[in-house]
């Protein structure tokens, strides 16, 4: 379900989606465009949402005008107007592990003479702007590439410090603090369950370099935009991830349940239906 764009820094729009997970709050999902000199889109949505992501986009831009677009990584959530978008913008290339072009051609013809392939440490000049490709601190795919703007110090960190949420907004700090910790340490524990397993000194350095980014926003793919003075708070989170109670997904009894639910909240169409 999209919302509304919005703009989380000068230059920079959330084209943001929602899923409702009955019981438990509401899981953020968004794309980012970057109006840099060649304009950059960073990921591609979700499919059920591609014709209101595609409106979303164009009321921002003309999608002619896109000269790169960023996927961080393969999944659904990430992917689902990607060839739609490259249809609409001919002189855009696909920005992306080399490893998640290659996957992607199992389920639609990518073209690959038009991927830039990025691995972590790269930069990407994009005109007035050099993007630097940096790895997030916890992922639930091992193709993740985020990235950092350095004009604006904006830190894309693709699932890291995602939450599940009460209800949508377009700022973390709208959100109360314990359902935000909360939020935060479910989404981390049930996206990256391989974080119990971490060796803390490690993983303790591993949020150590994130905090020398020193980004000015957090931008997740799975959270409202943030202001980057919350980086403390957001790997004080992450930290306690590797000790809190592990995930566990619901039962197929509970999935029912949650099944009925949203159903109720958004009845099918019939076939055919527009």
């Amino acid at each position: 379900m999209m919302d509304a764009p919005y703009e989380a820094a000068p230059g920079i729009h959330v084209l943001p989606s929602q899923v409702p997970l009955p019981g438990v709050g509401v899981l953020p999902v968004n794309a980012y465009l970057i109006l840099s000199a060649e304009p950059v889109l960073v990921d591609g949505g979700m499919g059920a949402d591609s014709d209101e992501f595609l409106d979303a986009l164009s009321s921002i831009i003309d999608p002619t005008a896109l000269r790169w677009v960023w996927l961080t990584h393969d999944d659904a959530d990430h992917t689902g107007s990607i060839q739609r978008v490259l249809e609409l913008a001919p002189r855009a290339r696909l920005v992306a592990h080399a490893f998640s072009a290659l996957r992607m051609t199992s389920w639609w013809p990518v073209p690959l003479d038009r991927v830039h392939a990025i691995r972590v440490g790269d930069r990407l000049p994009v005109g007035d702007r050099t993007l630097r490709a940096v790895a997030p601190p916890l992922y639930d795919s091992p193709m993740s590439v985020g990235l950092l703007d350095e004009a604006t110090g904006a830190l894309f960190s693709v699932d890291s410090f995602g939450a599940l949420l009460p209800q949508a907004t377009q700022n973390a700090a709208d959100v109360p603090e314990e359902a935000l910790t909360g939020g935060m340490q479910a989404w981390a524990a049930a996206d990256s369950p391989w974080a119990h397993l971490l060796d803390r000194e490690r993983f303790g350095q591993v949020l150590e370099g994130v905090r020398r980014l020193q980004p000015s926003r957090i931008l997740s793919s799975h959270l409202p935009a943030a202001n980057g003075t919350s980086m403390d708070r957001f790997l004080e989170v992450l930290a306690s991830v590797p000790d809190a109670e592990p995930a566990v997904p619901p039962n197929d009894a509970e999935f029912a349940q949650m099944v009925a639910a949203i159903t109720e909240v958004q009845p099918p169409q019939p076939v055919g239906a527009m």
